[in-house]
């Protein structure tokens, strides 16, 4: 089966497959099919690591096949829902309903919204499926709290899925049927059934090297992410208390160096890509990040190819990863210091000392940048005037570095499995006055802050509960990226946002 008027759509090669190092394997001659679904259109999802990870996992054994799909544009969208195309896979051209297993990857519960939406483009109904249908597993950050989309799956892995998916497919093999095989996932840790399953322990594993794609898919076009990925450690030495992907993705690992450097060279001789993002919750603090940095700057300055080097704590050891791949392409500085109130520091578990931070400007100044993007949280826990006031005297003062400052201003929102869980948000009235306040004491200063909807709809998302569940399964597939119209919906349910 094929898209019928393939150049009639938007971006037409997202819907073609045969990338380079995709794999199509022969459907006859694999017991089980897998078909791995993401929420977001291929610009944004075909570049995703965790998607990669698991798709070189799964073609690695010889008993199964993995393919992928991903959420379709809008014109493909209402095609789709009007009936003259086909939701189907880009390796066969497959329907979702040819699979044994469908695996949606969240990486955000932003995209809870789009569940609904996705299961009608693929035709299969939210509840009451029988022994015809795949059963449909769910992974990834989103399921931190799974509650609001229970209803949707047969299945949750919650935690890290290299090892899990390998005793999934195990199980797979040797069950008659689909009740049989939800049965056999309950017992396996970190798998999650409801209906059957009284609770769920998160797991983890080791980062090995035979896990990670080497050859991973080079898309058809440009994604947002255009460049190659490389997870250097997973999980965060930090323990900021607002941080729910320390509490996700815990015990930290560390890759080590030489295994990194391997992971690299051949990497980047695979593919040909052009830039090299070294990944993870703060990458700096990776004990051997600059024996890596050393060890490759050669052969990108050969080859041409950028490196980036994100999530950059306010620290010293962030300064001397930036001055090593200073000489390789432009440096985007943005750091996060969340607070320059030393009390509110304290209380969210995240110290930046002024002083120090203002040297660190003064040398970058020096080095030869001109520009840096701080991000600072608004409404945290107990934050007063004063606070506010700490936040206000140190933008001034690292402006009198003479670096030109762009201030983003986030509203905190409080995250599950965090110690502020079940903190309120401020309201709108106090969030605006606050924001006024920051533009009056900032005149010059690049400020920016996103909505307050965007703020409110995370927070409803991230401590959802069942009723939030009820409201999504009767939602019809609707597809918005307004956050206002999001919490419209939830209003109307008479659902508190806050």
């Amino acid at each position: 089966m094929e898209i019928k008027n393939l150049l009639a759509y938007e971006r037409p090669a997202q819907y073609a497959g045969g990338e380079m190092f995709s794999v199509k394997k022969p459907w006859k001659e694999t017991r089980i099919k897998v078909l791995l679904v993401s929420p977001a259109v291929y610009q944004m999802g075909a570049s995703s690591l965790g998607l990669g990870i698991l798709y070189h996992i799964i073609n690695s054994r010889p008993d199964s096949l993995c393919e992928r799909a991903f959420m379709p544009e809008p014109d493909m969208r209402e095609a789709i829902l009007s009936g003259k195309e086909k939701f189907l896979s880009l390796e066969s051209g497959r329907s979702p309903r040819d699979f044994d297993l469908i695996g949606i990857t969240l990486p955000a519960k932003g995209c809870f919204f789009d569940i609904p939406g996705l299961f009608a483009l693929m035709g299969i109904p939210v509840s009451g499926r029988d022994e015809s249908y795949p059963v449909i597993t769910a992974g990834g950050p989103g399921v931190s709290n799974f509650v609001p989309v229970e209803g949707f799956f047969d299945a949750f892995i919650v935690g890290d899925g290299e090892e899990v998916i390998g005793k999934m497919l195990d199980e797979a093999l040797s069950s008659s049927g689909r009740g049989s095989l939800k049965r056999a996932l309950a017992d396996i840790e970190g798998v999650y059934v409801g209906g059957i399953s009284g609770s769920v322990k998160k797991v983890f594993c080791q980062l090995k090297n035979d896990y990670y794609p080497l050859k991973p898919v080079i898309p058809n076009i440009r994604t947002l992410q255009d460049r190659l990925d490389i997870e250097v450690m997973r999980g965060c030495p930090n323990n900021c208390r607002f941080c729910e992907a320390k509490r996700f993705y815990s015990p930290l690992r560390v890759r080590p160096a030489e295994d990194l450097e391997k992971i690299i060279i051949s990497s980047l001789e695979n593919t040909g890509w052009k830039g090299l993002s070294l990944s993870s919750l703060s990458t700096p603090q990776h004990p051997r990040i600059g024996e890596v940095v050393d060890s490759v700057i050669p052969l990108l300055r050969k080859k041409g190819i950028s490196l980036q080097i994100p999530s950059l704590r306010p620290e010293r050891k962030s300064l001397e990863c930036v001055m090593k791949i200073l000489p390789l392409n432009q440096v985007n500085l943005t750091f996060a210091p969340e607070t320059f109130s030393p009390r509110m520091q304290e209380i969210i578990g995240k110290t930046t000392p002024l002083d120090e931070f203002e040297k660190m400007m003064a040398e970058i100044k020096s080095a030869g940048f001109r520009d840096v993007k701080i991000y600072l949280m608004l409404g945290l826990p107990g934050e007063s005037d004063a606070d506010m006031d700490e936040n206000i005297k140190a933008v001034k003062r690292i402006r009198k570095t003479g670096l030109k400052v762009t201030l983003t201003l986030s509203p905190f929102v409080p995250a599950a499995h965090t110690p502020f869980e079940r903190v309120t948000l401020w309201d709108r009235g106090e969030m605006e006055e606050k924001l006024k306040r920051f533009k009056m004491e900032l005149r010059g200063v690049d400020l920016r802050h996103p909505s307050l909807e965007d703020a409110l709809l995370e927070s409803a998302l991230a401590r959802g509960d069942a009723r939030l569940g009820a409201i999504l399964l009767d939602l019809p597939a609707v597809f918005t990226d307004s956050s206002a119209d999001k919490i419209r919906i939830l209003d109307e349910a008479g659902l508190d946002s806050v």
